[in-house]
Parts: C-alpha cells; structure tokens; sequence
C-alpha cells in the first residue's frame, strides 16, 4: 500500500512541473533584425566597400544581420559571406524600416554604435538602412577579421592578379620588397575647387625613398588611370643607386588591379577611396599623401584625418 507522505508529496509535485515543462512548446526568440546599406549604382569600388565595411561593423555592434543584395558588384567581385538577398526592399519590408543617416562622409559618428536609439526607436524594433559613405576606420575596426573574410577576391580576378605578379617577378623573392603604387592622377575639373587634389611627383618620390631606403631590393608595381604619365615620371624619381625596379599594370580592370596592389608587402597610397582600400587589403606598411584634401575646402570640412587613415599609417609629402 501507498503512503502519501508530505515529503513524497513535494517530490511529485516537481517531477510533475518537470513533465510539464517539457511538454510546452519552446518559446519564439526575437527575430534579428536586418540592416543593409543604400547603394546608389554611381557609386564606385571604393565607395561601396567603405559602405558595405562599416555595414560589417556597425551590424556586428547591434547584433543585427547585415545583408546585401546580389546585385552589388561587390558580389562579383568577392566572396561576400554575409546574407545575400534577391531583394533587400523585401527583406526590409519584414518589420518597419528606418533610415539613419551619417553626419560627415568621413568622420566617425560614434552614435552608430547603439542605431536603434540613434534613430530614436528605443521601444519598437526596427530594420535599418544605413546612408550615405560611413568612410572611417573606426566603424568596422573591432570586425576587421569578419570584413577581410568579406573581401576575399573571387577566382578570376584573383588568378588574374597572380598571372601578373608572376610574369613580372624578377625571380627574387625571398629578397624582394613587393611595394604597390596607386596613382589617382585626374579628377573633373571642378573636383578640385572642392578639394579633391592629386598627389604631385614629390610626394612619390619622397614615399619611393622611404622603402628604398629601408630595404635592400624593392620592386614597386604601379597602378593607375593614368600609366603613361607614371611610366613618364616615375622612373626618374627612383635613386638611379638603389637596387630598384618598376612594374606597370596596362589594361586590367579595376578589381584586378586592386587585387594586385593588395598582393603587395606595402602600399604608397595616391588619394582617394580605391588607393585607401589597396593599403588596408595589402595590411603593411602604408604611406599616404598628408596634403589630401585640399584646405578650406568643402572635402576639408568633412574629413577627420584621425577617423580615415589609421593611425599606423605614414603621412607623408
């Protein structure tokens, strides 16, 4: 016979919440929101991997999932392992969609750091698109792994910038200094009003010798929109003494010659966001040009230099 103690009481009074407690269904976790970056098609390579980076990072800060359209070129160009979509509208259409806008292109808004208070919804949960450049640093730096995985090259290109080291290797690499060059060398005529300046010779020349002076074999490998000028003046800018030779890209398409640079041990930057993101992809030594942009000028009001260029990077003129 069955006695019914107080105590075997208590014992199957939480054995049966036990029971029932596997038996409710598990509760629905908070779906993650979206956030996605405003592209406008204009917008060349330099610009969207600025955007799609700090997409990266500030999603990463909010514990949102970022996702980009498979129509952006940057998915031809890389191996994007973020949420590819068909239709990022659809996506973000889910759940109410909210905009938040930058304050400078390149400066650093630390506000991006908790959006969904930035764009004043505290309470209801919103997906967020994200406008206009976000050029900093600092916005994807704590998810600098996640963003190099992003920017891995797709195969074509990547062959293609490894057929072209290897056909101008001087077949001494192991004592060779691999050293990209970007030359941005024209701008419209009214970009300068705005100070969108070029990098004069000087500047290369200077940055040249930094390299040569340091290492005992330095083969430099130029790109740019302008390779007569380059293959014109360049040369000459080289110490005739030191143990130097010069490289020059013809006829390759942007993303390959980017690949190329990033191939590169260091980088001596030009100007602009293409030569920017050559040197953080090739991830040495980077020299820039200290004199971009031009002073009092509209582009001078909207760059913090301490938020664009790194602070490892070399200014130089």
């Amino acid at each position: 016979m069955l006695v019914l103690t107080p105590a075997f009481l208590v014992l199957l009074y939480f054995n049966v919440k036990e029971w029932q407690q596997t038996l409710r269904p598990p509760t629905p976790g908070v779906p993650r929101l979206f956030l996605a970056f405003e592209w406008v098609p204009m917008r060349r390579l330099g610009n969207l991997m600025f955007l799609f980076a700090s997409a990266v990072g500030i999603a990463a800060q909010n514990n949102m999932t970022m996702i980009i359209d498979r129509s952006s070129p940057l998915v031809d160009a890389f191996h994007i392992v973020e949420l590819t979509v068909d239709d990022v509208n659809n996506a973000l259409a889910a759940a109410s969609v909210v905009s938040y806008y930058e304050q400078l292109a390149s400066t650093y808004d630390a506000t991006a750091r908790d959006l969904l208070r930035a764009v004043g919804r505290t309470q209801r949960p919103s997906n967020v698109r994200i406008c206009c450049y976000f050029q900093s640093w600092r916005y994807f730096h704590e998810s600098a792994d996640r963003v190099r995985q992003n920017f891995r090259f797709r195969e074509p290109i990547a062959a293609a910038a490894d057929a072209f080291i290897a056909s101008k290797s001087s077949g001494r690499r192991n004592t060779t200094t691999r050293v990209g060059i970007h030359v941005r060398h024209s701008y419209a005529s009214d970009a300068y009003k705005s100070g969108y300046i070029v990098a004069p010779l000087h500047y290369f020349r200077s940055a040249m010798r930094y390299f040569t002076d340091r290492y005992h074999h330095v083969e430099f490998v130029v790109c740019s929109d302008d390779v007569t000028w380059c293959r014109e003046n360049l040369p000459a800018a080289v110490d005739a003494t030191t143990d130097a030779e010069m490289k020059f890209s013809y006829s390759n398409s942007a993303e390959v010659d980017l690949a190329i640079l990033a191939r590169c041990d260091h980088v001596i930057m030009s100007v602009g966001t293409y030569s920017w993101w050559a040197a953080w992809l090739a991830n040495g030594t980077t020299v820039y040009y200290a004199d971009w942009p031009g002073p009092s000028t509209m582009l001078s009001s909207i760059v913090n230099k301490s938020d664009y260029f790194p602070p490892h990077w070399i200014a130089m003129r």
